[in-house]
């Protein structure tokens, strides 16, 4: 009897372990990210963020405004450009001068050309269930030449595409409840998706599989970059540029 006790305590703790090592959904535990700083944007609804290869020059579209914005990696608009857009969600930079704008509700990207102001719009065909849960995000693998895009929600979706704006691949997103903006790290070969829902970055490979998860206690964020093991995303809500210290695993 005694023996048949114990044995039920040592159960019962074993349970209790295993519950407290998961939140409450079940999930491997989120690590929390390491704040460096925060500053104000003179941006109304900064949707989508881009960095350039020195890691020295942000960019940023306000889905308020639909405008394009140049930032200092400590927030300050540089440059306010040209285009005007209708439903800007999303930016990247491109090949040469370019960069590629994500217009949310008529699901065009635009390769919009910084030194001449010069835009085209490539229509993306894919089935969603609603115009204001569309493209959300995008980012350019400059590693495969390949352009990748994120539907919000109903359903979460991630989308390859060529340069020539076809679709080579669509891959269902299960991990979040939202997905509002994405980032090409080509140091790793892995995509950085950003839940503002979930209040959470996501590390993925390449077909949307979640490797790591880290909480962020960001309202409303819905752009992400990467650049000199710094992780730099934008909240919408509050016009503020975040800066975490981008973990080691």
């Amino acid at each position: 009897m005694l023996l048949i006790k114990k044995d039920l305590l040592i159960f019962l703790l074993g349970l209790v372990f295993i519950t407290s090592c998961s939140d409450n959904n079940g999930e491997i535990p989120k690590d929390l990210l390491e704040l460096e700083a925060s500053y104000k944007i003179d941006v109304l609804e900064p949707s989508g963020l881009a960095v350039n290869s020195a890691g020295t020059i942000l960019y940023t579209v306000s889905d308020n405004t639909a405008q394009v914005y140049k930032l200092s990696t400590t927030g300050s608009v540089i440059q306010t450009f040209s285009y005007q857009g209708n439903d800007l969600e999303g930016v990247s930079t491109f090949i040469g001068n370019k960069l590629l704008l994500a217009e949310e509700r008529t699901k065009e990207i635009v390769e919009f050309d910084m030194i001449t102001g010069v835009s085209s719009k490539h229509k993306i065909n894919y089935e969603n269930n609603s115009d204001n849960s569309g493209m959300e995000g995008i980012t350019y693998d400059n590693t495969s030449n390949t352009i990748f895009i994120l539907n919000e929600k109903d359903p979460g979706k991630l989308l390859r595409l060529r340069t020539d704006f076809t679709v080579i691949a669509e891959y269902d997103l299960n991990f979040a409840i939202d997905y509002s903006g994405i980032f090409y790290e080509s140091s790793s070969n892995n995509l950085w998706i950003v839940s503002d829902q979930n209040k959470t970055i996501n590390k993925c490979t390449l077909t949307g599989e979640l490797i790591k998860k880290y909480s962020i206690s960001v309202t409303q964020a819905e752009g992400i970059a990467i650049a000199n093991d710094k992780i730099y995303v934008v909240s919408d809500a509050e016009a503020k540029l975040y800066v975490f210290k981008k973990p080691q695993n």
